[in-house]
């Protein structure tokens, strides 16, 4: 009798056994060139910028004060990819890829490299990698990728008639063509049939979706979705320039008066190409959840720097403010609890570690960024370290729960209160009460900073 009733208990528990996932989790990284925090808001506009974000954002840990290592797309791919900082690199800026031999990102195991020495199939379309890391690491490293080929991009569809506006470095415009016409929406119907099918060994696949980088052309269907009239944004300071030292005062150009009297459709166009990424994004992560990898693989969905319109006279990204800064991360899979919102800054550097961790393989001592695993078990755990940004040879920013700190090469500072100035409009830098506030940021400045190697221009491009 004993052994009728165990029999099927043995069984049972065998049957359990197999059933549990002993293979590593998968890697999803999903990487939006330009998206700054608009992501995930609900007072920007009457219709969601990005609603599919915001559904996925439920599955896992939505990390609301991510911060980026360098506010361009060069520097900062470089860091999150390498594992190091832009003043370890000399990485700094959007026209730096012709490394020299001797460059120490020559021999760096860059993060999908290391799943691929750890056993990882690895698959990657769209724009992951950047300039510099991609000059030491690039497209080699793909097993399998996806090719649009210089023809397909030759005739990508643009603006036709009327609608087609150019204001200096800004174009927007509704395509009158469909979205299936367009290279992200076929990068992303290419990733999720990948995700549908079943794979004999773990893999990592990156995905880099363009938009909501500019030029803003996007079908008509997503303009219709914000009429200028209906964007709520706080206006413009008076004088957007007031409380700044004088070395970083930014002069108004010739196109600024009118791209001041057209914000709201420039607004309009880049929430446009906001949510016309974010259906991209929804279209890919349908693949992982109607086939058979969705239980067991880890999705990293992020920015890779802000935007800014207008704020200090900035119409672009680059500045160490928070609309180039702040940028939407989003972790989700085993290990990670569902319906979590972490307000503690992290940075995207550490990323490398953390996925590194919640996949079980070896850590590696060689990189710069910490693993975020005590947030992801408990996003109230204590956390005192600032997220660091980096824009150009010993220009820093840090930023904490409360504080934004600014330091430039030139010893000129900003310091911001964001309990209490979010739009960072009030420079407290020059106050004898931010002393203390002041020194306990700089300690977490960094103790090296190298000069920009290769040397460049050192603007910031619009990679």
């Amino acid at each position: 009798m004993k052994t009728r009733l165990l029999l099927p208990l043995l069984f049972l528990a065998l049957a359990s056994a197999q059933a549990a996932p002993t293979a590593k989790p998968n890697v999803l990284l999903i990487v939006l060139d330009d998206q700054n925090g608009y992501a995930g808001r609900t007072d920007v506009s009457p219709e969601p910028v990005t609603p599919n974000l915001d559904r996925f954002a439920k599955s896992g840990m939505k990390f609301a004060n991510a911060q980026c290592a360098a506010p361009v797309c060069n520097p900062s791919r470089t860091a999150f990819l390498s594992g190091l900082r832009p003043s370890t690199t000399g990485i700094y800026d959007n026209s730096q890829d012709n490394l020299p031999k001797d460059h120490l990102l020559k021999n760096r195991i860059s993060l999908p490299t290391y799943f691929r020495d750890q056993g990882y199939h690895l698959a990657g379309a769209g724009k992951v990698f950047s300039s510099a890391i991609a000059a030491a690491a690039g497209k080699r490293i793909w097993a399998e990728s996806l090719d649009l080929g210089r023809k397909e991009k030759k005739h990508a569809p643009t603006p036709e008639g009327e609608g087609m506006v150019a204001i200096g470095k800004h174009a927007w415009g509704p395509l009158y063509k469909s979205k299936e016409e367009m290279e992200d929406w076929k990068l992303a119907g290419w990733a999720a049939e990948f995700l549908t099918k079943k794979h004999d060994e773990p893999f990592f696949l990156a995905c880099g979706i363009v938009k909501p980088h500019t030029p803003w052309y996007v079908p008509q269907e997503y303009f219709d979705l914000f009429p200028p009239a209906r964007i709520a944004v706080p206006d413009l300071a008076a004088d957007e320039n007031a409380g700044l030292p004088d070395s970083v005062r930014e002069k108004s150009h010739k196109t600024e008066a009118v791209l001041i009297e057209r914000r709201k459709e420039l607004l309009s166009a880049y929430l446009a190409s906001s949510r016309y990424a974010d259906d991209c994004v929804g279209r890919i992560l349908k693949g992982l959840t109607e086939g058979p990898n969705g239980q067991n693989t880890v999705v990293v969905i992020c920015g890779d720097n802000g935007y800014e319109f207008g704020e200090k006279h900035n119409w672009s990204k680059g500045s160490l403010r928070e609309g180039s800064a702040h940028v939407p991360l989003i972790i989700a899979g085993p290990g990670v609890a569902p319906q979590q919102v972490c307000t503690h800054p992290v940075s995207l550097l550490d990323l490398y570690p953390t996925l590194v961790a919640l996949t079980g393989l070896p850590a590696k001592s060689d990189i710069e960024g910490v693993s975020l695993m005590p947030l992801l078990k408990n996003p109230s755990a204590p956390w005192d370290r600032p997220a660091l940004t980096t824009a150009g040879f010993k220009n820093h920013a840090l930023r904490t729960d409360r504080w934004r700190y600014i330091r430039y090469a030139d010893g000129a500072e900003e310091l911001y209160d964001h309990d209490k100035d979010p739009l960072e409009r009030t420079n407290l830098a020059t106050q004898l009460e931010s002393a203390k506030v002041k020194a306990e940021l700089q300690q977490w400045l960094p103790k090296h900073d190298e000069p920009r190697n290769p040397d460049s221009s050192g603007g910031k491009g619009d990679d």
